[in-house]
């Protein structure tokens, strides 16, 4: 327990008033938290990770949720602050929140709808610092027939990572340390010289990015290398929602050797013709708002922009890497 005020307390939150905690979180009554907690348990998203504002009367006032995830990331998730003194004082909570994920995780991270600059004020004041404005994109795929591919250039090669059954399981560790080590060399490659958000270069392993990207729980994946004399230079990675009605575009990337070539287009469109097979029905992205090559790629297959918002970070422990 942290003091914050003498009328209001930092405390974490026992599993017997995580509803409490919830209906604080979302500014809500009982029935919305219920909700929300029965979402969560069906979307696999852990609620044992609560930190709150409790008055003098132990009523919970605000309330941070963080939600750790397989590539030792946390996303925290908190109330609205309505004005100057309200992000200040949600400051401290969502320090809390993220020193507590210590344990499990190197990066606490949020994002926020820019024009909530007290949102944004208050995880300032918990110690998370800009990284960069995300552009949500969205591309609908054809309810009937299928999209086709685009020509794969002279000389290149684009394969799946693994077989299905691997790649549409559970476990990330299943690619076996072979395919695992020939991602994480070409995710690493991509890295170099990288106009999306390059603030997060080395903040992490590589194999965690890795697994963050394959993510939890089973579902169809598309994850695709582009080879050139059998060398991995490129990666698009695409996993489909638990229901399968959709997909996401986790990352595309190429090696500094790869740009220049229509390689990006062509892994991106084979990927695309992939998720049109399995009659997805939209793939979304997140792409930072300063990567102009990029966003150009993604507006001439058909992305538009849905929604933005500001990514924060806060890194939890020394560089790993």
């Amino acid at each position: 327990m942290t003091n914050v005020s003498p009328q209001r307390q930092i405390v974490q939150v026992t599993a017997d008033r995580v509803e409490e905690a919830l209906s604080a979180l979302l500014a809500a009554g009982p029935a919305a938290a219920s909700r929300f907690a029965r979402q969560a348990e069906s979307a696999r998203i852990p609620l044992d990770r609560f930190w709150c504002l409790a008055d003098e009367l132990g009523r919970y006032r605000a309330a941070v949720l963080a939600v750790p995830s397989l590539g030792r990331t946390a996303m925290l998730l908190a109330s609205h602050a309505h004005g100057a003194d309200e992000a200040r004082h949600l400051g401290p909570l969502i320090a809390a929140a993220a020193e507590g994920c210590s344990d499990c995780c190197d990066i606490a991270q949020a994002l926020i709808e820019p024009s909530r600059g007290h949102d944004l004020a208050a995880f300032e004041a918990g110690g998370l610092r800009q990284l960069a404005v995300l552009e949500y994109l969205e591309r609908h795929l054809p309810r009937a027939g299928t999209l086709e591919a685009l020509p794969v250039p002279s000389g290149w090669t684009i394969d799946a990572a693994a077989v299905p059954d691997v790649l549409s399981g559970a476990d990330p560790h299943a690619l076996g340390a072979t395919c695992r080590a020939e991602i994480i060399a070409v995710l690493e490659a991509s890295y170099r010289e990288t106009r999306d958000c390059p603030g997060l270069a080395g903040l992490r392993r590589t194999s965690d990015v890795l697994d963050g990207h394959f993510g939890t729980g089973s579902r169809a994946r598309f994850w695709l290398l582009a080879r050139r004399g059998g060398a991995a230079e490129g990666v698009c990675l695409i996993n489909t929602s638990p229901d399968g009605h959709s997909a996401e575009l986790v990352y595309l990337g190429l090696a500094p050797s790869a740009r220049g070539h229509g390689i990006g287009r062509a892994l991106l469109s084979a990927g695309m013709r992939a998720c049109s097979l399995a009659r997805i029905g939209s793939i979304s992205l997140a792409v930072d708002a300063a990567n102009e090559p990029a966003k150009s790629l993604y507006a001439s297959l058909g992305f538009r922009r849905t929604t933005t918002r500001a990514a924060l970070i806060r890194p939890l422990h020394a560089s790993p890497c």
